[in-house]
């Protein structure tokens, strides 16, 4: 190699040391800056997204910390198996609210098992009831000491008498397993 150089005359040494210094750049620009200017392109492009996928990860945090703290409020409400019947608890409020003699029936509705809870459901209806002593009985429920949650809730106009209604609901009960 050393013999090669020196026979090479002074201007055959620059042109080949530019042709080297040249090709190097090419490689260093194709093997180097060109991969690292497509990333940062890449990256830049990205970077918008992936901010309102942080934004959206915060929101889901908080709502998570949110209905969190509101599932341990209500299973602090849940009766343990066996505490509580809503049947009796029906039965007492209506009686407090004076609607027990419009009241058809009161039945159970066959129990649903989600673990860890259970949900007992119970069908009511009342027939021939002013919406002024409803709304009352109604409100009682929904204030229960336990929680209870009225899923279904038809109300009809009676045909006989436009002032009274007709009312059939379906109240459920949640007990821990």
């Amino acid at each position: 190699m050393n013999r090669f150089l020196a026979k090479l005359s002074t201007r055959e040494k620059i042109f080949l040391l530019a042709g080297g210094g040249i090709c190097a750049l090419i490689f260093l620009f194709i093997f180097l800056i060109n991969p690292l200017w497509e990333r940062t392109e890449q990256l830049s492009r990205l970077m918008p997204q992936k901010e309102k996928e942080l934004e959206q990860f915060r929101r889901l945090a908080e709502e998570y910390f949110f209905l969190s703290g509101q599932m341990k409020e209500v299973e602090a409400r849940l009766p343990q198996r066996n505490q509580f019947s809503p049947l009796s608890y029906l039965e007492e409020i209506a009686k407090k609210n004076e609607v027990r003699g419009n009241i058809a029936y009161i039945r159970s509705v066959p129990a649903i098992f989600q673990k860890p809870y259970q949900e007992v459901p119970v069908e009511v209806k009342l027939e021939n009831i002013p919406l002024a002593r409803t709304v009352p009985f109604i409100d009682a429920i929904e204030h229960a000491p336990y929680f209870l949650r009225i899923k279904r809730l038809n109300l009809r106009t009676r045909l006989s008498d436009p002032k009274n209604l007709d009312i059939t609901f379906v109240v459920s009960s949640y007990e821990k397993m």
